[in-house]
């Protein structure tokens, strides 16, 4: 893999070969391969074939066919974040540093393995209906399926990790770039937060997901206290996660973007007093000279307040409105 290609984050489950990235098509057959895949394994381990809808195996298949493919989305919206971000930062990019040290594929494949791990002994916690005890197949199946489920959803949770950290690295950058003139009203990092909304949309999915699976299965221990905590944890983290992505980097940014247009509107307002006073001068004077430079200092009096109106409503960040500042 060449420097620009590692540079613009290729991991091994989204290669860049001879012949270019992956496709959607081919991302679909993958991610609805693990899933499929695992269902009719499933499926067919079961002495009890309704087992697999009543204690929501093929949810769990769905699990992890959304969470392989909601990979991939968010792999190719971070691609693009990244391109964006170095563009505004130049050369000495931080986020090529978070990347390196935080998204390889040693720590991706790590991260999988860890969080598929937790998945598992949640499940186990938790208390593996009895229905699968009826074979030894189908009980292996249904720890393996906790497995895959959380495999993907670790990957997924340590680019959370990352794109927290990469937020923080980056925001103090934005004092120096931002253009208040931009049509997006967002300085011209728009894009950036809209791509936080839409991670943390594709968390929620899978989340709910999550949600519908676990409160349909039949666990065993659930009328222990601890087990009742574990689970209500469990369901809650993919929306602290969800919520975690939207606001921790859209605080940073708020911060970020106050203090520009403070420094920014006291600059514009000094300019503007000093302009006001030199208007004043001329204020009673009708010499055809003073009327041209009275008219100029009133086009840029004017030019300065409409700059104080368009950083006056400049959004601090994606988790706000228009400013009222």
């Amino acid at each position: 893999m060449s420097k620009s290609q590692k540079s613009n984050f290729y991991p091994f489950y989204d290669p860049y070969s001879e012949s270019g990235a992956l496709g959607y098509g081919r991302k679909s057959c993958i991610s609805l391969g693990f899933g499929v895949g695992y269902g009719l394994l499933q499926y067919y381990s079961l002495p009890d074939k309704m087992v697999f809808l009543s204690e929501n195996c093929w949810i769990l298949a769905l699990i992890i066919s959304t969470s392989s493919f909601a990979l991939y989305v968010a792999t190719d919206v971070f691609r693009n974040n990244l391109n964006a971000m170095r563009q505004i930062e130049g050369d000495y990019a931080s986020s090529l540093k978070v990347v390196d040290e935080w998204m390889s594929d040693k720590w991706l494949l790590l991260a999988g393995f860890a969080f598929g791990a937790a998945n598992t002994t949640v499940g186990h916690l938790l208390g593996v209906p009895s229905a699968f005890f009826e074979s030894t197949s189908s009980l292996i199946m249904v720890y393996f399926g906790f497995f895959l489920g959380g495999f993907a959803s670790g990957m997924g949770l340590l680019a959370i990790t990352a794109v927290i950290a990469l937020y923080l690295k980056f925001a103090p950058s934005l004092q120096y770039t931002l253009n208040p003139n931009d049509p997006d009203g967002n300085g011209g990092i728009k894009k950036l937060g809209d791509s936080l909304w839409f991670f943390g949309g594709l968390i929620g999915v899978v989340g709910l997901l999550v949600s519908i699976h676990m409160f349909g299965v039949s666990w065993t221990f659930m009328h222990k206290q601890y087990v009742q905590f574990v689970f209500l944890f469990w369901v809650s983290l993919p929306y602290i996660l969800a919520v975690s992505i939207v606001l921790i980097p859209g605080l940073a940014v708020r911060r970020q973007v106050s203090y520009f247009k403070f420094y920014k509107s006291e600059q514009l307002k000094k300019e503007k007093i000093e302009l006001y006073s030199s208007y004043k001068q001329f204020e009673s004077k009708e010499d055809e000279e003073i009327i041209s430079e009275k008219k100029e200092l009133g086009e840029k009096l004017e030019q300065i307040q409409n700059e104080l109106d368009t950083l006056k409503k400049m959004r601090n960040s994606h988790i706000d409105g228009k400013s009222s500042d």
